[in-house]
């Protein structure tokens, strides 16, 4: 057999080989291709269940609270029926989530958020009893405490089995990515083999590249698509969380006889106050924008220590005993309990600091005769001393149980009065001289 056979057939054989590895490897990149693409989908699919799960369970918890909490027939009727509601649409769509569970750990994950779910539903209908004002200590420890660790443990199970998909993907690109890298490789090979099994698997290769190249884009472009989908579904799912303590701030405030537009009123004092001392540079190192924000959001909880406030003290239209004065200024520390213990977990640390601050530190003074520690000065955390303004001019100008409201004139009389011995003098100054635009918040609620 002459050399330049041998040579053609060398050559034929290493293109025949080089033309067979791109022909395997295109099988095997199609067949992982599809398999990510199935992996990615199943995942899409599976965040919108998890989704549509967790905003119906903290729907679910809004309605659960507000049915045991009222005593309006009609408003506990209607809360019924929209509660029977939501638990068959769970109950549905965990039905339809455990139908795309397979493999030993997705169905052990399953089980363990079904069961949760059902612990949940047993609190619930736990929480259903507590109906008369006896109960509503109950209600409140239930809602904070046994109902919000229910729907965290069933919200953990599911990230778990968001997490494994996501390991999944994970694998499967990677795995892709290799087989792209030694396609690559064949490629190099076959030109150094032969010119024509080169230009062959050239060919090929280049279509089995664009090939991927454009299902890696519509990917891209897909997997956007749905992220700013998620990203949107969270910023629901976070406004209905700020939903649900303005809410139960408001069942709070209702108890002591005001409308619940006290929460309102002294968020929006908060903000222009806040606002403007940070403008003038007032506390430079402590009032920034991301402070500011995270004040607003925590100063509807200032006054959720009243839970631990019987109703009796509360609603009581005289003046107050000693004894019972000395109740009242427990809700200051128990406040940033109960804010440090059901928070904790669940919010971020900065968030919670700040809440637990605004809570426990609103009722201190300037001059250190306020309580529950008799902090004075600067000691007395900068949100609780922006808070302190706006719930005393707020309970000030406002109609309660125990007395008639104060005209604005008196109230900012009061507050000038106040400058240095209760307040810290640099933001009431500030608080007064917006007096116009607080005027404006309180005539609104009217």
């Amino acid at each position: 057999m002459s050399i330049p056979t041998k040579i053609f057939i060398t050559v034929l054989i290493a293109g025949i080989i080089g033309i067979a590895g791109e022909i395997v490897l295109k099988y095997d990149i199609d067949k992982l291709s599809e398999n990510y693409n199935e992996i990615s989908s199943e995942h899409i699919v599976n965040r919108d269940y998890i989704n549509d799960i967790s905003v119906k369970l903290y729907r679910h918890q809004t309605v659960i609270v507000s049915c045991s909490l009222t005593d309006d027939a009609i408003q506990m009727h209607e809360y019924s029926i929209e509660e029977k509601e939501l638990r068959e649409d769970i109950k549905d769509l965990l039905y339809e989530f455990g139908e795309r569970m397979e493999g030993d750990r997705r169905e052990q994950l399953y089980h363990t958020v079904y069961s949760n779910y059902y612990g949940y539903l047993q609190n619930a209908d736990i929480l259903l009893q507590f109906g008369s004002n006896e109960s509503k200590g109950m209600t409140e420890y239930y809602t904070l405490n046994v109902m919000a660790e229910c729907i965290r443990n069933i919200n953990d199970g599911l990230k778990e089995l968001d997490s494994l998909t996501i390991e999944e993907m994970e694998i499967a690109r990677v795995r892709m990515d290799d087989y792209i890298k030694l396609s690559r490789i064949s490629e190099i090979a076959s030109i150094a083999c032969i010119i024509a099994a080169t230009l062959i698997s050239l060919i090929y290769c280049l279509k089995v590249t664009t090939e991927l190249d454009n299902n890696k884009q519509q990917l891209e472009i897909e997997v956007d698509k749905k992220t700013k989908e998620l990203r949107q579904k969270s910023e629901k799912m976070i406004a209905l969380q700020n939903d649900i303590i303005i809410g139960v701030a408001n069942i709070i405030e209702n108890r002591d006889g005001d409308t619940g537009e006290h929460v309102k009123r002294t968020s929006q004092y908060v903000e222009i106050l806040a606002n403007e001392a940070m403008r003038r540079g007032l506390y430079p190192n402590i009032l920034t924008k991301y402070y500011v924000e995270l004040l607003i959001k925590a100063a509807p909880m200032h006054d959720i220590g009243k839970i631990s406030v019987p109703d009796s003290i509360l609603q009581k239209p005289g003046r107050l005993t000693n004894e019972e004065f000395e109740v009242i200024k427990k809700h200051a520390p128990e406040g940033g309990r109960i804010i440090r213990e059901v928070m904790d977990k669940i919010e971020e640390k900065d968030y919670v600091d700040i809440a637990c601050d605004v809570a426990t530190s609103h009722h201190e003074k300037w001059n250190g005769q306020g309580y529950p520690h008799g902090l004075s000065g600067e000691d007395i955390p900068l949100c609780a001393r922006i808070m302190a303004l706006a719930d005393v001019f707020d309970a000030l100008v406002s109609k309660r149980c125990y007395k008639e409201p104060m005209s604005y004139d008196k109230a900012f009389e009061l507050i000038s009065e106040e400058k240095g011995t209760h307040f810290d003098p640099q933001l009431a100054e500030i608080f007064i001289e917006l007096r116009e635009d607080i005027e404006k918040i309180a005539e609104g609620y009217k």
